[in-house]
């Protein structure tokens, strides 16, 4: 067989870590990653306290990029694409830590706070953009980075010189001891500052939503989940603010017995956290998404766009990518979602439902997904495939989008979940309805395919009274797929509120 894949890395020298990044690409495909790491830096430590990196952190950059260049050869890259951002912009002896990276064996390309936001937007809304007007800020070390986009279409952009190491370390507060509230006020007055042409930019042209990127937001996101339900998707303004009140008095130690905190963050996050808390007050944002894709997922789908790569769907790419990293079943995969989508269509003709195309694009992703937890073993591998498909933050869906998914994919096996079930606890009444409608056409179109051997030819429905008939035609014994579906009749019912009747056709 022969392998017309490509290997490229990516590498991304920040202010805070360097970041690696490993993709395979197939063609027409948007990459699989094979291989990503970070080693932690902190290039704008010494930079913000003394205006020049030291050369001890300079030594360190060497190493680090010396073993990823060397781990990119071991993976047979072909291209290593590297950028640095906002340490290496400012630092006045940049020629002398450009020429120890250039040592390493790397081509490192600098960029402008304005190209890094745009790479950082690409990274998380993929080629295509966001539906709706959205928001996106992310904190590095040394700058935040804020985009407001529609589609396709960047409505603003900037940089701010605010980061988490550059607000800890470019005072002569000690980062490590508790602050008193005029001292943490003084933070979020220098964010303000800073921000405040931004913000009165972003509030003139509004948004409907609004995602958060970057180490920073995805601490503070695990300390508020934490104390809530552990889901750090997402942070509200008033689990933030409260937090910020519990670290901002206490010094590093205690920091760290604070569930959720990195210790490696632990001197920094009052400053991120001062900047996140801040940004959000004055951009009246109640609720933040948290995106772990940033600039490094930018950095690919650049490359695929410089390279030509411009009509590829990138939500579809990255369900392809996950299922072929998890060896599943393609002809099983393709058969189930030939069987859901005809249920989802011709239920719909019927009026047994009204569900919109977005649902049914969800549920054909997870038709192809549906499977993929035999990765780690076939029992229960309909609870490995949720945690799998929620945990792989997949270019192009937000985190709502890969619940829904990942809830379908878990229910087409097992038993039903009823409308009160706490897996529906993020999801309003509609929500939960589509979704478990959908979770049963899929568990239907899987118990026709239960023997992997395409056995059933074609599928009609029918509606007569309280009644839909799905009629069976197959050459092959289906018996056992009839009984099966015959289990689930009071499920059907529940969810469809229709009596549900099987028979076959010869």
């Amino acid at each position: 067989m022969v392998d017309n894949s490509k290997v490229v890395s990516f590498i991304d020298i920040g202010t805070y870590s360097i970041h690696i990044l490993v993709v395979r690409f197939f063609p027409d495909s948007m990459g699989t990653p094979i291989f990503q790491d970070k080693e932690i830096i902190r290039l704008g430590q010494h930079l913000y306290r003394h205006g020049y990196i030291d050369q001890e952190s300079i030594d360190k950059t060497r190493i680090i990029v010396s073993k990823f260049v060397q781990k990119s050869k071991d993976l047979d890259s072909e291209e290593i694409i590297s950028y640095a951002t906002s340490a290496t912009r400012e630092a006045s002896n940049r020629k002398r830590l450009l020429d120890a990276i250039n040592i390493a064996g790397l081509d490192v390309r600098i960029i402008s706070g304005m190209e890094e936001a745009r790479l950082i937007r690409l990274g998380i809304f993929g080629p295509d953009g966001p539906p709706q007007r959205a928001l996106e800020i992310d904190i590095g070390g040394g700058s935040t980075e804020i985009v407001l986009c529609e589609g396709k279409k960047d409505l603003f952009s900037d940089t701010l010189d605010l980061g988490s190491l550059r607000l800890a370390y470019n005072s002569d507060a000690d980062p490590n001891k508790a602050m008193t509230f005029q001292e943490y006020d003084f933070l979020r007055r220098r964010v303000d500052m800073m921000s405040y042409r931004t913000c009165r930019k972003v509030r003139e042209i509004g948004f409907e939503k609004a995602y958060g990127s970057s180490g920073t937001m995805m601490a503070l996101a695990r300390m508020c989940a934490a104390k809530r339900d552990g889901d750090a998707s997402y942070m509200m303004y008033s689990e933030l603010a409260q937090l910020m009140k519990e670290l901002y008095t206490k010094d590093v130690e205690k920091r760290n017995e604070i569930p959720g905190m990195n210790p490696a963050r632990s001197d920094i996050i009052v400053s991120g956290g001062a900047i996140a808390e801040e940004l959000m007050y004055l951009l009246g944002i109640e609720r933040i998404e948290i995106s772990q894709n940033g600039l490094r997922e930018g950095m690919q789908i650049d490359y695929l766009l410089t390279n030509g790569h411009t009509n590829f769907n990138i939500k579809e790419s990255s369900v392809l990518n996950l299922a072929l990293r998890c060896q599943y079943d393609k002809a099983h995969a393709e058969t189930v979602q030939k069987h859901a989508l005809l249920l989802f269509d011709r239920m719909k003709e019927l009026g047994i439902h009204n569900i919109n195309d977005d649902m049914r694009m969800l549920l054909s992703y997870a038709a192809t997904l549906h499977d993929i937890g035999e990765f780690i073993n076939y029992q229960k591998h309909h609870l490995h495939s949720y945690v799998i498909i929620i945990n792989s933050f997949l270019q192009g869906f937000d985190n709502e989008e890969l619940e829904m998914i990942a809830l379908m994919a878990k229910f087409h096996h097992g038993s039903f979940p009823s409308r009160r079930s706490k897996q529906f606890k993020n999801m309003n009444s509609a929500e939960t309805s589509a979704v478990r409608k959908c979770a049963m056409m899929l568990k239907i179109a899987d118990i026709l395919d239960r023997h992997r051997d395409s056995a059933v030819d074609a599928i009609t429905l029918s509606v007569s009274g309280a009644g839909v008939t799905i009629s069976l035609k197959s050459q092959s014994d289906v018996s056992m797929e009839t009984w099966k579906l015959k289990t689930i009749k009071d499920d059907f019912k529940e969810v469809f509120g229709r009596e549900l009747i099987i028979e076959t056709l010869t």
